[in-house]
């Protein structure tokens, strides 16, 4: 046969699949001419007109079979059978839409929370920065010792770009938040970037209007010049064209609008606008280290190269000054994702996506289960089709697409779960501090996943079924009317072996979550050690350029905090560094009088107004608070908390000692920090986070001495948090009308946001063990009451013979027992392989978590024993009689 032939007669075969009535039609007319024809040469033979149309219809045989043949010639048979299967699929399910329906919403269940699952894996890991060719931008960091990393200075950077061959281009930026003010709104504050003139161009991120940075605006003395965001640009100015050329303050200077980025720009961390990176002369010294660095990787490069020439230039560079790179080792080449989203996030993320795998084993368990229960039912059908010659394959097919139909039905409602999963999930995590190119939406990536597992969990589902009604032997199943099968030892097999799976499953989910959930419970309610009722913060940042010297920064709390004191409804206000419970800085400590330790000693620091603890209500455990003159030169005095006391004085009175702080690229002893008097001992105060308790371990400055450009307001009031806002906004800008104030917040509110790690991943992991328990539940009694339904005859026969209904109710409750048991022997024994690969650093979680095991095992015992009973209740009202006359 030539191609063209075959072509010809694929078409015709197209044509008669997808106009199958007119055909069937035409063949109908041609049938009826036949049998026309060959009725009127019988009755010229001599025949009566019935004996002839009679003789006529057995020459040509059964006009059914005739018709089959017809369409299995012209058409694609294989197709139209395939389209039979799933139209009597759609049948059966609105047929036994009981069944039906369980089975869909396990399998929606297992699916959407699978789909959630990789929505926010495929967000945070897969997806990548919404630029041309992202995967070929890199960061590049120092790497130290202990193996964290370290930003790059000016020098180095100007020496990496210089030098690298690897990279097309590198660039630079500094994140900042800036003060903005004009003449059209109130003084606000904007996340901003400095970066270098090239940052866009790296990226391949052109402006939406306007012109790009140049060379010459990142020259010293160059006209000041910013670009603004869409938000910015759509808030403050209305999305005005003219926007460009205005003057906009930025940290009280006035730069030229010269650009507006695209919706969705906010590189490289919810940035609204972008400055020129023009370094100072002090980030001029290697030593200071506040640029993060990234470039675009040549053409035909990889990774491992590029890694490779950035090891050969940090050796150099290091070789060049080995003083203040002494504690570095090479520089780390990574993505953005491994940048701001590796380490301690990554695991809990992983972590999630095997859980909701469970979830899908659970499900598919329980479906096929529910499936294999009703294969009994059907052994009867499965032995006339067998009769009528259908093979054991055609069966296998019929089953499995009957499958594949309830996965495409549950996928489909399972995306709608995941679409309010993922949005939820989103508004949970909305002030986790994630980059902005996170978002968790279903693309088709997910989509390509959803259908993936829907035809992986309906073969899951449907195979084991498929293939044990399969091997119904025909005459067996006709005789018995099915209870051959129903009661066959290999479906009694299967059907326990996906009990036993699903709870073992089950009891490893939740022990698991158990033990989380209990952490992030600790960390969530851990105590503060202050009152946080009617207490309001806020926060202050200073612009550099207007308050550039301490003295200068100074002033401003000196003529700031008896304005505010003096608010009616305020009761006490203090300016500080460190809102606990958050951190406040850490330092390098050195102890006069005590051996230089191994190891260095980092403490959490914060700077305080004298009145500090009397706001946060906390008094003085030994010795004083500051005072006015605490901070001036010569009197240079800090309070340390119980903890550091107890750490470094235990036994010995710590008021009047001596401590300094020195710096992290200098030997303790070579530092020019003053030593500084303890004059009190605060009782300890949670200042970091509660997996991070060196940061407990607390030095309280003066902040006269400190005067830092950045600082939060703490106000215990009565007002409302809005009233207390306006007021002291008035207050401020009574002093300088271009210093916003900031995040106006309850210390509850930001205890909140500050636990929101624990309360969403807590929250998660318990709608995740809340699902796995229901669908275990729920399979769990499917079986036993089909187990009592396929047994009704043997229980009618047991009670006509005398046994007592304890004994039958005993006699059902025993499987789901046994069931129970087994699983949660293999459920145990998994929970333990299971914690050596939880995330740790979580509190109080041990490796294996005798409670959390405990209280699962007796509960996942409580609601099967439930979900046993009702089955095992109603085989004891079984009518003898009755049953021995079922079928």
């Amino acid at each position: 046969m030539t191609a063209w032939s075959r072509l010809t007669q694929m078409a015709a075969r197209l044509r008669a699949f997808l106009r199958p009535s007119a055909i069937d039609l035409d063949f109908d007319e041609e049938l009826a001419s036949h049998l026309a024809m060959l009725t009127d040469d019988n009755i010229r033979r001599g025949m009566s007109p019935d004996d002839a149309r009679r003789a006529a219809r057995l020459r040509l045989g059964a006009a059914a079979s005739l018709k089959e043949q017809h369409r299995e010639a012209r058409g694609l048979p294989g197709l139209d059978a395939v389209i039979q299967d799933v139209r009597f699929a759609f049948r059966l399910i609105a047929r036994d839409r009981w069944f039906s329906a369980a089975a869909i919403a396990a399998l929606a269940l297992g699916i959407g929370a699978n789909a959630t699952g990789f929505t926010i894996v495929n967000a945070v890991f897969l997806r990548g920065l919404p630029f041309e060719n992202a995967d070929r931008l890199y960061v590049l960091s120092w790497q130290n010792r202990s193996g964290r990393r370290s930003n790059i200075s000016h020098p180095e950077f100007q020496n990496l770009r210089a030098q690298t061959r690897r990279f097309a281009d590198l660039a630079a930026y500094r994140d900042a938040s800036m003060n903005i003010s004009d003449d059209r709104a109130l003084p606000d504050e904007a996340h901003g970037t400095w970066v270098t003139a090239n940052t866009f161009g790296v990226l391949h991120q052109p402006p939406l209007i306007g012109r790009d940075f140049t060379p010459g605006d990142e020259r010293p003395g160059a006209d000041p010049v910013v670009i603004i965001g869409y938000t910015l640009w759509r808030d403050r100015y209305a999305f005005d064209p003219n926007a460009l050329g205005r003057t906009l303050r930025v940290n009280g200077q006035p730069a030229t609008i010269v650009g507006v980025m695209p919706e969705g720009m906010r590189f490289p961390d919810d940035s609204a606008l972008w400055a020129p990176y023009i370094p100072q002369d002090a980030e001029q010294e290697r030593v200071l280290r506040p640029l993060r660095v990234f470039g675009r990787l040549q053409d035909g490069t990889d990774r491992r190269s590029a890694s490779a020439e950035m090891s050969a230039i940090a050796q150099q560079l290091i070789a060049v000054e080995p003083q203040i790179t002494k504690d570095l080792t090479g520089i780390r080449v990574e993505t953005f994702t491994e940048r701001y989203i590796g380490g301690g996030g990554r695991p809990m993320f992983l972590t999630v996506m095997g859980a909701v795998v469970f979830v899908l084993l659970i499900a598919c368990a329980n479906v096929a289960n529910l499936l294999l229960s009703r294969s009994a039912s059907r052994a009867r059908e499965v032995a006339v089709r067998t009769a009528l010659g259908a093979s054991r394959w055609r069966v296998i097919r019929q089953l499995l697409i009957e499958s594949l139909v309830l996965g495409a039905i549950g996928g489909a409602l399972g995306v709608l779960l995941a679409v309010a999963g993922a949005r939820a999930f989103d508004e949970a995590i909305r002030l986790s501090g994630l980059p902005y190119w996170v978002v968790f939406t279903i693309d088709y990536v997910v989509l390509g996943y959803v259908v993936g597992i829907c035809v992986l969990s309906a073969v899951l589902c449907g195979l084991a079924p498929a293939l044990h009604v399969s091997k119904t032997k025909t005459f067996t199943a006709l005789k018995d009317g099915g209870r051959g099968i129903a009661g066959s030892r290999y479906g009694r097999r299967f059907s326990s072996a996906f009990v036993v799976a699903e709870i073992a499953l089950t009891m490893v989910l939740l022990v698991g979550a158990a033990s989380m959930v209990r952490s992030f419970m600790t960390l969530y309610f851990v105590d503060l050690g202050i009152r946080i009722d009617r207490l309001v913060t806020m926060r202050l940042q200073m612009p550099e350029a207007k308050y550039r010297t301490a003295e200068a920064r100074r002033g401003l709390f000196d003529r700031l905090e008896p304005r505010l004191a003096a608010i009616p409804g305020v009761e006490a206000i203090c300016v500080t560094t460190g809102v606990p419970p958050l951190d406040g800085g850490e330092r390098l400590l050195e102890i006069d009088g005590l051996a230089r330790r191994d190891q260095p000693t980092f403490v959490g620091t914060v700077a305080i107004t004298p009145r500090f603890f009397d706001v946060v209500g906390v008094r003085i455990a030994r010795g004083r608070s500051f005072n006015e003159t605490d901070g001036a030169p010569g009197a240079e005095t800090v309070i340390i908390n119980e903890r550091l006391a107890a750490q470094f004085f235990a036994g010995e009175d710590p008021l009047g000692r001596r401590l300094r702080f020195t710096r992290r690229e200098a030997s303790p002893g070579t530092s020019v920090e003053v030593w500084r008097t303890i004059v009190g001992v605060s009782p300890t105060i949670r200042q970091g986070s509660p997996t991070d308790e060196y940061l407990n371990a607390v030095v309280y400055i003066p902040i006269r001495q400190e005067s830092p450009a950045a600082a939060s307001l703490l106000v215990r009031s009565a007002l409302p948090p809005g009233s207390v806002m306006d007021a002291v906004r008035r207050e401020v800008q009574a002093i300088d009308p271009d210093q916003p104030v900031l995040a106006v917040q309850t210390v509850a509110q930001v205890l909140a946001q500050d636990r929101w790690w624990y309360r969403t991943w807590g929250g998660l992991f318990g709608i995740l063990s809340g699902i796995a328990l229901l669908l275990s539940c729920v399979g769990l009694y499917a079986v036993m009451a089909y187990s009592v339904t396929e047994r009704t005859q043997e229980i009618g026969v047991r009670l006509a013979l005398g046994a007592r209904r304890r004994q039958v109710s005993w006699l059902i409750l025993r499987r789901g027992l046994a069931q129970l048991m087994t699983g949660l022997a293999i459920g145990f024994l998994g929970s333990l392989a299971l914690s050596r690969i939880l995330p740790g650093g979580l509190a109080s979680m041990t490796p294996h978590d005798p409670i959390a095991l405990l209280a699962v095992a007796l509960l996942l015992s409580g609601v099967s024993i439930v979900a046993c009973l009702a089955p095992a209740r109603r085989a004891t009202r079984v009518d003898p009689v009755v049953a021995l006359r079922a079928d």
